[in-house]
């Protein structure tokens, strides 16, 4: 089993991030799929990370990215938002694509529930950050921790960071076995060393993982 290659905000190395030419060149590169975040502006979802972002500037909105790469592969859809305002807009647009290879992802927990409520089929993605892991914590209460959260507020996407995943194995074990799958991230860095840590993903089953760096797919085809 492979990891499916998810593009990070586009192909960020060559155009601005989260925009549509980002995305564009993203899949033309050999990209399954691609992660954007969304936030809730003056009655539209717009792609835009900062959430202190220029409120000046004319960002893409979630119903373009759709209608131009719905059909393209995977869309990992970041909710940035702290409110529910974005719920019924959401609802309205993902449900155009009935068939789409879609995930909803966020950080913001307190969401989950209510996204799993008005999303009942879809893949849903719970982003654990760095904080949520302290020195304390043994292996085992890390692995205890975060199936447990997942079980907690009914997703079935984990999005661990390689250092927590890397150490404990049994970890992706005991989330596959309760049907779940697994996502991690590969920052941009010296790119033999990202190649390497996308063999030890296919070694050890992870489902799918996000790369910053364009260029990796091209060094990742002889493996795919």
């Amino acid at each position: 089993m492979k990891p499916l290659v998810i593009a990070h905000r586009g192909d960020t190395i060559n155009f601005p991030e989260n925009t549509i030419a980002a995305f564009k060149s993203a899949f033309e590169r050999g990209a399954d799929g691609v992660e954007l975040d969304i936030q809730y502006f003056r009655s539209k979802l717009i792609v835009v990370h900062n959430y202190l972002f220029d409120k000046n500037i004319s960002y893409p909105e979630l119903s373009e990215v759709l209608e131009a790469f719905v059909s393209k592969g995977r869309l990992e859809i970041e909710i940035k938002s702290l409110d529910l305002e974005f719920m019924p807009k959401l609802k309205q647009l993902i449900s155009k694509y009935p068939t789409a290879d879609i995930e909803i992802t966020t950080s913001v927990w307190p969401l989950v529930s209510y996204l799993r409520k008005n999303f009942p089929a879809i893949n849903l993605g719970i982003i654990f950050l760095d904080k949520e892991f302290e020195d304390w914590m043994t292996e085992d209460f890390i692995c205890t921790k975060i199936l447990s959260m997942m079980k907690l507020m009914n997703a079935n996407v984990a999005h661990i960071p390689w250092k927590i995943l890397v150490v404990n194995p049994t970890m992706i074990e005991r989330l596959h076995d309760l049907k779940m799958k697994i996502h991690s991230h590969i920052f941009k860095q010296d790119i033999n060393k990202e190649k390497e840590i996308y063999k030890q993903m296919v070694e050890l089953e992870v489902d799918q993982c996000t790369i910053d760096d364009i260029e990796l797919i091209g060094l990742l085809r002889n493996l795919k």
